[in-house]
């Protein structure tokens, strides 16, 4: 891909950061590519949406007053973000090549699943996983509100 056929702006991540960013993006007509990750699990579970698909009530959001699921509430964020033309990629980006000058040599960005890719501009917003134990039966308590927990902002009881 040469300078002329590359992306404006790529965005690395799909939580809160990398949906907000999308949005003002694609407002600003920057057309912005979101790669939003695969879903892993070692140690932990790791999914595109980031730590919020894996948290259940959000009370603490502005705009929701009686709360939202985590999950629900990213889905939002993208289907806004796709409302105004961002375009989602479902894989990992494993490689970042930045350029000192991207506006005539951009950045080179490799995808887990192969090839390259080029961007003028790159928004890393991969957020932050839990440090989990490692201990045997923690996911299992954790996934099923087994006394296990770990959140992104926790604010309240557990």
């Amino acid at each position: 891909m040469s300078s002329t056929n590359a992306h404006k702006l790529v965005i690395i991540g799909s939580g809160p950061a990398g949906w907000t960013a999308a949005i003002y993006a694609a407002r600003a007509q920057l057309d912005p590519v979101v790669y939003c990750g695969v879903p892993k699990s070692d140690p932990g579970p790791v999914l595109p949406g980031g730590q919020l698909m894996l948290t259940t009530e959000v009370e603490n959001y502005p705009g929701f007053e009686h709360g939202i699921m985590g999950p629900e509430m990213m889905d939002k964020f993208r289907k806004q973000a796709e409302r105004f033309g961002t375009k989602v990629i479902e894989d990992d980006i494993v490689k970042c090549e930045f350029s000192s000058d991207p506006a005539t040599n951009p950045h080179t960005l490799h995808p887990g699943e192969g090839g390259t890719i080029r961007a003028h501009a790159v928004i890393i917003a991969t957020g932050a996983t839990a440090n989990w134990l490692g201990l045997e039966n923690e996911m299992r308590l954790a996934r099923m509100g087994g006394g296990v927990s770990a959140c992104a902002v926790c604010d309240g009881a557990l």
